[in-house]
């Protein structure tokens, strides 16, 4: 006769009692200190996003300068390009979304009413899709609501002013900071395994996101030509969201672009079919060339994980906090990649 199987019983001592209430006040707690910091540490993600995309420059100019006047030379230089692109696009981009939200509606309206694709317009709900679009955009880009753009316009120069110092710091002292950092392993062997992983990861995750950033203000630039060639309402907007979309591998381009064809097929349906095989074109050219040239030298991140990060991002912070969790999930990537790799070896 087999022996009965002894019954395990759940024994809950005070001691564990304790713990398990000090352990969940102590997660409250620390939701509640992030909860607090998002701001601050929106600003320390921006600032890192930024001085790892600068520090390439930084090490080419400091072989011929001192690492400060290095540093002095690649930040201003940011600065002053980001102002002055900046200054030559905010101003057309507001005037023209304005625009577009007018005449897109009416264009979608006259698909609706005539032409080869009416009866096909007409049960999409077109007018009213576009409509909704138009209005959503500026929404979506700024990251709320305007009572909350304008609760963010409040502190808009404190986070530049943050971030900008953050960047700078950064630059001037990371590389300490890493070495500070990596100095804290004193096994010998560890800690020069990381820092080969961590170089890898960063030379390839922020090398992917400098030709993904070429990539997708070529896009743009493309779109803008192309919507403006077309007479399409809108076309620096409607090149801005392009480029938005370009961050998404394989589909971007054409999925970015759809708004373009839509309002030209509201004038000529040729003219919106040629526009499809043009960004069909290009989106092929990217795909094939562009975009394989920058995989083979840093890694392949995929359209799924860049849709689900960019419009996680996108709904908590903005375009900013878009770009930002792409980065994240690419060097998320290549961590993950380079520990196969090491495994495999």
């Amino acid at each position: 006769m087999a022996a009965p199987t002894p019954t395990e019983r759940l024994r809950i001592t005070p001691r564990s009692a304790v713990l398990a209430v000090a352990l969940f006040g102590a997660t409250l707690v620390l939701l509640r200190m992030v909860a607090a910091a998002q701001r601050v540490l929106g600003w320390v993600l921006v600032a890192a996003a930024a001085a790892g995309l600068l520090h390439p420059l930084v090490t080419r100019l400091e072989r011929r300068m001192p690492h400060g006047v290095a540093v002095a030379v690649v930040f201003l230089g940011a600065v002053v390009c980001l102002g002055v692109i900046t200054y030559g696009t905010v101003d057309g981009v507001v005037r023209e979304t304005r625009h577009l939200q007018q005449v897109a509606p009416v264009e979608a309206a006259k698909l609706e009413q005539r032409g080869r694709f009416a009866e096909l317009a007409r049960d999409a709900q077109l007018a009213e899709r576009v409509e909704r679009l138009v209005e959503d955009v500026p929404e979506r880009l700024r990251g709320g609501t305007p009572a909350e753009a304008l609760r963010a316009a409040a502190t808009r120069g404190v986070a530049f002013l943050a971030t900008g110092v953050l960047t700078l710091f950064l630059l001037l002292h990371g590389t300490r900071l890493a070495e500070g950092a990596l100095a804290q392993v004193h096994d010998e062997g560890r800690r020069e395994r990381i820092e080969r992983i961590a170089t890898r990861v960063a030379q390839r995750g922020f090398g992917y996101a400098r030709g993904t950033i070429a990539m997708a203000a070529l896009s743009g630039l493309f779109a803008y030509t192309v919507a403006s060639l077309a007479d399409v309402p809108g076309p620096a907007p409607l090149g801005l969201w392009v480029a938005l979309w370009d961050a998404v591998p394989v589909i971007g381009v054409v999925v970015g672009a759809a708004p373009i064809v839509v309002l030209a097929a509201a004038t000529s349906t040729r003219e919106a079919a040629l526009l499809v095989v043009v960004f069909g074109a290009y989106q092929l050219l990217e795909t094939l060339v562009l975009q394989r040239f920058v995989e083979r030298r840093s890694l392949r991140v995929g359209p799924f994980l860049t849709v689900a990060a960019g419009v996680g991002g996108l709904e908590l912070y903005g375009v900013g906090g878009a770009l930002i969790a792409l980065l994240v999930a690419t060097l998320a990537v290549a961590l993950v990649d380079e520990l196969a790799d090491e495994a495999a070896a």
